[in-house]
């Protein structure tokens, strides 16, 4: 092999050596600059940019307040997809249930919900009422479970497109805080935002 040839040989080999090298895996800030943006899915940031806009707003607004001063119960409900995802909605309905808790305005219930939310034991525990393993003085009774005033409920949209190297998704967030006993919303928010990226040309 000629010597010019016999060094281009090498560099190229070196190159193909370096860009197959990777990096040690290590820990990120989820809203931190080294965080992944993709067009095509809900990211890290994005979940908790929209759980924080969408906790403040709620706090804000005063909706979760009683004339009476008891603290309102909110019951998680569903959060529906209309995306082409799979998106783990409880990334955000925990942070929600957090906020709420935190903001000492409402108390979250775990006996009823949707998915995730709700906690199963509540009623299995009611179940060993009969249950002579038990000491029926310890064991909760029916009737004593706390119903909610609110539901907090939504859905996610997105809205794709592509023109020429060039894709784009949309995405949005509905919220909503319905008062149990009369059905009305007394709260609602849109959290939207858009995504591009241009594919390379080969």
């Amino acid at each position: 092999m000629k010597r010019p040839l016999k060094i281009c040989f090498f560099a190229l080999l070196g190159a193909l050596l370096f860009a197959g090298c990777g990096t040690a895996s290590h820990r990120i800030d989820p809203s931190g600059p080294e965080a992944l943006v993709t067009v095509s899915a809900v990211d890290p940031a994005e979940w908790n940019e929209v759980a924080s806009q969408a906790a403040t707003s709620l706090i804000e607004s005063g909706a979760l307040k009683r004339a009476d001063g008891m603290p309102s119960i909110v019951m998680i409900g569903r959060l529906r997809n209309y995306t082409l995802l799979h998106l783990e909605s409880s990334i955000l309905t925990d942070k929600l249930r957090q906020a709420i808790l935190t903001s000492h305005q409402a108390l979250v219930t775990s006996a009823v919900g949707f998915g995730g939310n709700v906690d199963l034991s509540v009623r299995r525990i009611r179940d060993k009422e009969l249950d002579d393993l038990f000491d029926q003085k310890t064991v909760p009774k029916r009737g004593t479970v706390v119903a909610p005033n609110f539901s907090l409920a939504g859905m996610i949209v997105q809205q794709s497109a592509v023109s020429g190297r060039v894709e784009e998704s949309y995405y949005m967030f509905h919220l909503t805080l319905t008062d149990l006993v009369t059905g009305i919303a007394v709260w609602e928010k849109n959290i939207d935002f858009a995504k591009q990226a241009t594919r390379p040309v080969f």
